[in-house]
């Protein structure tokens, strides 16, 4: 009988255990985490405003949750969480150096920084909870945190530029358009930047690009100058 007994109860821990590794979103479930200690209590100056501010920016990354909650990382370093429609529900600002982005563990979301490769959680209030470091797999910001398509339940999910573009082993840096498919096809679009954002976005990146193309040659001028000017004396 004792033995009966203790075989339930194992029975019972293994099903809890599997439970909570399914409510676990795939995707974050993907990366390779190792609890880590901040030396700063809000390294990155999460900030939440029940104020939207990126509506109509381009998208950068996304998840899906399994209760069908969307989150957007947007390229002015904010993330946005709706509901499945799309209903607007938070913001969280963040400061971080480099590329960002954002997945659903659970109902708390984890904040990727890839310069640092640390994942934190933040509750819904926007509160640092917990810190880990990132150690696989190989190439993740790519193949998870970007991923351009992703699977929650019977519907599927994909981002993608309004020319075009489908493909998603081929990775961009922003998106314009985010649409759900469901089940019987139904094709239905959830988010699309508008055109105004994009253009001043492309238009930041491409001076941006040029910026630190200058620089190596302003430097090299210089050198020069100074070489000559040494020479002279």
């Amino acid at each position: 009988m004792k033995r009966l007994k203790l075989q339930v109860i194992i029975c019972i821990a293994l099903l809890y255990i599997i439970i909570g590794n399914m409510c676990m979103s795939v995707h974050a479930a993907e990366l390779e985490l190792e609890p880590c200690e901040s030396t700063v209590s809000d390294p990155y100056k999460f900030k939440i405003s029940y104020t939207w501010t990126s509506e109509g920016k381009a998208i950068e990354s996304y998840d899906i949750s399994e209760s069908g909650q969307i989150v957007i990382t947007f390229p002015n370093r904010t993330i946005g969480v709706f509901d499945h429609d799309m209903n607007f529900q938070y913001q969280l600002s963040f400061e971080n150096s480099g590329a960002a982005g954002a997945l659903w563990p659970d109902d708390n979301l984890l904040f990727i920084s890839l310069r640092s490769n640390t994942a934190v959680v933040c509750d819904k209030a926007g509160s640092a909870e917990h810190f880990y470091t990132i150690t696989g797999p190989d190439n993740y910001f790519f193949k998870v945190v970007e991923s351009r398509a992703r699977n929650q339940r019977s519907d599927s999910y994909f981002c993608t530029n309004g020319s075009g573009g489908n493909n998603p082993l081929v990775h961009y840096s922003q998106y314009t358009i985010l649409k759900r498919i469901s089940e019987d096809g139904e094709e239905k679009i959830l988010y699309e930047a508008s055109a105004l954002h994009t253009i001043l976005e492309i238009g930041e990146a491409v001076a941006n690009g040029l910026f630190f193309l200058l620089i190596p040659q302003f430097e090299l001028d210089l050198f020069k100058q100074n070489a000559i000017g040494n020479c002279m004396v």
